[in-house]
């Protein structure tokens, strides 16, 4: 999405850290240099070799994802140029959830478009491994996954995958909306259980967008950042 890499994300927790040593002049000088700028990724797949969804309702749902991501640039834009020492700590407040709301919602997109896949799969390698381990068997991972999606009846939500580097274990986590999410994890698979990703081709059944998410999992996407993550 950004012009930042993952891997560079990552590392920005600790650049965070450190950013109390940075003298406050070139902090000042680096806010004059401009907000970074995140870009909308393309799909890395053809629509319409998608057989349970359609081409439309893929198109219109990473227009929304691309709408996440330039309401994005423009709050960082916007947080850029405020006077901090001036400004109402409400406003800031404000504007900080939204901004984390956006940019959850926009990364947690474009992992969900690279976990779709057009024909059932299985996990292999060390990934599947992991799996087993941490779930006893890929069965038992589906069932949990599809339930936890099914759960979310009101329409919202994300289902995710991820991997916990304090713990070194694989995690099904339920986020209730952009806004939360696990802290400390690395997402490997996101399923999105908000409406318009299933409204269209589903008549709004979310079973049944789950049970064929879960069936076609383009399995090499979690299974590469796994290895970066477990590489970290």
């Amino acid at each position: 999405m950004p012009e930042i890499s993952r891997r560079s994300l990552a590392a920005g927790v600790g650049l965070l850290a450190g950013a109390a040593a940075v003298p406050a002049a070139a902090q000042q000088l680096l806010a004059v240099a401009g907000a970074p700028k995140f870009r909308a990724q393309p799909l890395t797949f053809n629509p319409d070799k998608i057989k349970w969804l359609s081409a439309p309702s893929i198109a219109e749902h990473h227009a929304i994802y691309g709408e996440s991501v330039s309401r994005l640039n423009a709050l960082t834009e916007q947080l850029a140029q405020i006077d901090v020492a001036k400004a109402e700590p409400a406003e800031i407040g404000a504007l900080k959830r939204e901004q984390q709301a956006v940019y959850n919602s926009s990364l947690l997109h474009e992992l969900y478009f690279e976990c779709i896949g057009d024909a059932p799969t299985n996990p292999s390698g060390v990934f599947a491994q992991a799996i087993s381990r941490d779930f006893v068997s890929h069965d038992r991972w589906k069932a949990e996954f599809a339930a936890m999606g099914k759960s979310a009846t009101d329409g919202k939500g994300m289902v995710i995958l991820a991997y916990t580097p304090r713990d070194k274990r694989l995690i099904n986590h339920l986020a209730a909306d952009h806004a939360t999410g696990p802290v400390g994890c690395v997402p490997l698979i996101v399923m999105d259980m908000y409406e318009h990703a299933y409204k269209a081709d589903f008549a709004g059944d979310p079973g049944k967008y789950v049970d064929n998410f879960v069936q076609m999992v383009r399995w090499v996407t979690p299974e590469r950042l796994y290895r970066e993550a477990i590489r970290v």
